[in-house]
């Protein structure tokens, strides 16, 4: 079957999914879960509970859940999916996970009052902390955590399969030793409006970088999939300075660049987490936008006319693909080289 994608529509967040056969046995993975509207509303099935429903009606298991970073629009779907009975407690075979307490114990650090958060008895949406903290009681009162670091360098194989982790770095995950609250919003991220009515043109013409700041995206595990032929670069919300340093650890560069099938644009897009020397560093046709538009103006234009300029024929794909409509021009679609598509339904690669 070789592998399936799935981008589900988790609103502003991102919940993907990888399934292949392995000897005859489907596996499942499940990699972030977007907020908790993503998994249902009112008691009404959302996106991720869907997906859900069908795993346990072929009477399969998420053989891997992977989270990603503790912010709301990851996390909060699958803290939905643990408190609901049958659902994640029940099916999920392995997690990964930098909690705050792995984090702590690889640096050798004391858990004390200056540095830990008490959980309060209704979490807010952007309490991705106390999230965090709830999620990693689950999964220790369910002893489905290897409780293992991930960090860039590690290659792990799995079930024929292979992961290489590119981010976080160690000292991104150092800045996490420190007392755990809700950062205030980057502006260079969060931005109310957005930049559609601009051109490209407009747009790159003084097109200066600026990176993310924010700690907890700079601490998003990111990672190449390898199965069978096939390859996909998932991002997370991921820093590019420490993708590109990992990048070039592995042997890549401007001249030998990483061949990839599909890229999943870090950050729902954000023009703060992908730069030129990073799209100098793949060759992709495909690129993945995660992102319903309707938060911090994700994602940005500029990101998009950035993989444009430096793929003229690339495949942008969108989960809400409503936004090809809001972002382009009906010139830009008609007179560009590139192209756009709904990737709503399964990705056969």
């Amino acid at each position: 079957m070789g592998i399936e994608l799935n981008i589900l529509q988790a609103e502003h967040g991102d919940a993907i999914s990888i399934s292949f056969d392995f000897e005859g046995e489907i596996k499942n993975i499940l990699i972030d879960g977007g907020p908790a509207q993503a998994f249902e509303v009112q008691q009404v099935p959302r996106p991720l509970k869907l997906f859900l429903n069908e795993i346990k009606r072929k009477n399969q298991k998420i053989d891997l859940l992977a989270l990603t970073h503790v912010d709301d629009d990851h996390i909060g779907g699958i803290l939905a999916g643990f408190n609901k009975y049958g659902y994640l407690s029940e099916i999920t075979q392995d997690v990964w996970f930098n909690s705050g307490k792995l984090i702590f114990n690889h640096f050798d650090k004391p858990l004390d009052d200056s540095n830990t958060v008490t959980l309060k008895k209704s979490l807010g949406r952007n309490t991705s902390i106390g999230q965090g903290i709830k999620l990693e009681e689950h999964l220790t009162n369910k002893n489905i955590w290897s409780q293992r670091l991930l960090k860039a360098g590690d290659e792990i194989d799995w079930f024929g399969s292979k992961f290489k982790i590119l981010s976080p770095s160690l000292s991104k995950l150092e800045k996490l030793l420190v007392k755990w609250e809700k950062e205030t919003p980057n502006s260079n991220t969060a931005g109310r409006g957005n930049d559609y009515q601009a051109s490209f043109e407009q747009l790159l013409e003084d097109d200066t970088f600026k990176e993310d700041k924010s700690i907890h995206n700079g601490s998003s595990l990111a990672f190449i999939f390898e199965y069978s032929d096939s390859s996909i670069l998932l991002l997370g919300d991921a820093h590019p300075s420490v993708v590109i340093e990992s990048l070039k650890s592995l042997g890549y560069s401007e001249q030998n660049p990483l061949r990839i099938d599909y890229v999943k644009v870090s950050h729902h897009g954000s023009k703060a987490n992908t730069n030129n020397e990073l799209l100098k560093m793949i060759e992709c046709e495909n690129f993945i936008i995660s992102a319903n538009g309707k938060h911090h103006g994700l994602p940005d234009k500029l990101t998009l006319a950035r993989i444009i300029e430096n793929f003229p024929t690339a495949n942008l794909m969108f989960n809400y693909p409503d936004l090809i409509s809001e972002i382009f021009t009906e010139e830009e679609l008609t007179k560009g080289t590139f192209s756009t598509a709904s990737c709503k339904s399964t990705i056969q690669i």
